[in-house]
């Protein structure tokens, strides 16, 4: 019987050593963190931005990636600006319906295509992600590339990390009023970058 109950927690004894050294980077608002949308359309290409990107990541540097790291953004809707105030009503309150879908959110735990890859080196790393993406309302299942450098440090250290994928408006039931129809193109293309850093 205690031979049994060793085998039996044999398993917890050698994943708690590495559970608890997975650490949770914060990303904040502000600062070197930015989200981009670009809208290259027949009749006008305009770009909205932000630096209201916050979140968290969770992963033990010295781990492969695949076993050890979880993401989880969100983005201020509401804060992106095109550049035109005008502009900036209109797609916060006709397309986008900020009032009632505040956050853009991404939370993606499954990596692949990095077997063995860790950011221990302190050298850019690349790897694929699959999570899922929610926006105006809808949760889609979508996959994207991950480029991440580990700078480490006494405090923990910080994550730099930058990624970028297309969103069909479409997918996400956000509308394209008639009036924008050729200045607002269907697809966009989604760029984030940002800084994490170790929790105190």
């Amino acid at each position: 019987m205690r031979n049994t109950r060793l085998l039996l927690a044999l398993p917890a004894l050698i994943l708690a050593p590495i559970a608890a050294q997975a650490a949770e980077f914060t990303v904040k608002p502000g600062g070197d963190n930015k989200v981009v949308f670009i809208s290259s359309a027949t009749m006008e290409k305009f770009e909205g931005k932000t630096n209201q990107l916050s979140g968290r990541i969770v992963v033990d540097p010295s781990a492969a990636l695949g076993d050890s790291a979880s993401v989880h953004l969100e983005v201020d809707l509401a804060s992106l600006d095109t550049g035109i105030a005008k502009r900036n009503q209109h797609m916060r309150e006709e397309h986008l319906e900020t009032s009632k879908y505040p956050k853009a959110i991404f939370d993606g735990t499954a990596l692949s295509h990095a077997p063995g890859v860790t950011l221990a080196t302190g050298q850019p790393v690349g790897f694929d992600a699959d999570g899922t993406f929610s926006l105006h309302g809808v949760s889609r299942r979508i996959h994207v590339h991950i480029d991440a450098t580990y700078h480490a440090g006494a405090d923990g250290g910080t994550i730099e990390f930058h990624t970028e994928f297309p969103v069909t408006l479409e997918d996400y039931k956000i509308s394209r009023p008639e009036f924008l129809f050729m200045k607002l193109a269907e697809k966009q293309d989604v760029r984030v970058s940002g800084v994490a850093s170790a929790t105190p």
